[in-house]
């Protein structure tokens, strides 16, 4: 679709609700980026108020809590080890009160399937991987693998991910 066509396609999408009027100080670009944020969140465009506009912006651009980061950080470091970077899903990202960084990440292997990895960045700064199975005592304790107090951040990391942060 034309960039010219997109906008006015959109402000007469908009027309019921009279964001077009509202918008008229507006460029097309401006406009555009308006709607398609508010769209992003499932905001309808005639919902899609400056105001509103304002605050999905902002909470778009708000840094990463520090788990999230500290779990983004390790998954991107982690990815570049996988034999296809570009395969990587993360399955599980979890954060412990000590710091470590437990991950459970799919990936490409050289047969062209599916492998799934369980690894540990540890808050020392050094990798353990561990195939199946969590390092013992970081991530999991005990016969049924319950977790060790933390975070769970799984659909954090994905979404920054996602976003190509």
């Amino acid at each position: 679709m034309s960039k010219l066509i997109l906008p006015w396609t959109l402000c007469v999408m908009a027309l019921a609700g009279g964001l077009c009027a509202k918008a008229q100080g507006q460029d097309a670009a401006a406009m555009e980026e308006q709607y398609k944020t508010c769209a992003k969140h499932y905001i309808p465009a005639d919902k899609c108020t400056p105001e509103i506009y304002k605050q999905l912006k902002d909470k778009d651009n708000a840094p990463l809590d520090a788990n999230t980061a500290s779990a983004l950080k390790a998954a991107k470091e982690y990815q570049g080890r996988l034999k296809n970077p570009a395969s990587m899903q993360v399955h599980t990202a979890y954060v412990t009160d000590k710091g470590d960084v437990c991950l459970e990440i799919g990936g490409q292997n050289t047969l062209g399937g599916q492998t799934v990895s369980r690894v540990v960045y540890t808050s020392k700064g050094k990798w353990w991987v561990g195939g199946d199975d969590w390092m013992p005592g970081h991530c999991t304790k005990g016969f049924r693998e319950k977790w060790v107090s933390g975070t769970d951040v799984t659909d954090k990391v994905n979404q920054a991910l996602k976003e190509g942060k």
